[in-house]
């Protein structure tokens, strides 16, 4: 990790969960970490914590869903901070909607699923790709997708929507590697990590009945979960390999998972 040392990382989705666990770990390595998130009170909180470590918290509220927020968190980046070289695309969001569900608020629920999971991470890896060349040293960029995005398998969740934009994750990244290949630019490495559940705030948001008060569900072993922690292990893996080694797809998951 000693060639990151001092250099700057963008975690999206930094106030909670993978996001979080990935930052506190960065910063302990000496990285310093743009934290991008809608919660400013959480970042703001991350940041007080990690105040005595080696690498530092840039809190930056940013909504990823909303292009204009993006806009405005990056002109923030560029006056303050100047460039990037560690990029993980970690924002994401799952709701238990089906694609024909007559329920008023599907249609939004959709909207948002796909612009957060999708088109967000294509617009910060815009504006990021441009920091990063126009410092002309090495970068790496991590899209987290997941399990789900790599079979069409029915999902007994109804996470249609978001299995569908996981599977977008995964054919996206190859995008933007063949882009870098073809434009003959090969500092920059592009990877995609797929892990299976994690316990995180997704499930409490999406509607998920598996953090019950005993979380007997998932003691049950219906869905092993994760800790954000192993995910951002899996990262800090990625991030220790040479410039000239790109692990292009890794799949994580939790000892006995089904899917």
């Amino acid at each position: 990790m000693e060639k990151w040392e001092g250099k700057t990382a963008i975690v999206t989705g930094a106030s909670s969960g993978i996001g979080n666990a990935l930052t506190h770990d960065l910063v302990k390595h000496g990285i310093n970490v743009v934290a991008l998130a809608r919660r400013m009170d959480r970042l703001e909180t991350l940041k007080e914590q990690l105040k005595n470590e080696k690498g530092k918290v840039i809190p930056i509220k940013c909504d990823v869903s909303d292009k204009a927020s993006i806009d405005a968190a990056f002109e923030q980046i560029e006056r303050e901070v100047g460039t990037v070289h560690i990029l993980v695309n970690n924002a994401g969001v799952a709701q238990l909607k089906m694609i024909f569900s007559e329920d008023e608020s599907t249609e939004q629920t959709i909207i948002n699923t796909i612009n957060t999971n999708l088109v967000g991470l294509v617009l910060v890896t815009r504006k990021s790709y441009r920091l990063m060349r126009q410092n002309g040293e090495h970068g790496i960029i991590i899209n987290i997708g997941s399990v789900v995005g790599h079979s069409s398998m029915y999902s007994p969740h109804s996470t249609n929507v978001y299995r569908s934009t996981k599977h977008a994750v995964r054919a996206v990244s190859d995008s933007m590697r063949h882009e870098l290949v073809k434009l003959n630019y090969l500092k920059i490495r592009v990877c995609e990590i797929s892990p299976g559940a994690v316990e995180t705030e997704i499930f409490e948001t999406g509607g998920w009945k598996v953090r019950n008060s005993d979380k007997s569900f998932v003691k049950s072993g219906i869905i092993p979960m994760l800790k954000s922690e192993d995910v951002s292990r899996t990262i800090l893996f990625m991030l220790e390999l040479p410039y000239d080694v790109n692990v292009t797809e890794m799949i994580v998951k939790p000892v006995g998972e089904k899917f």
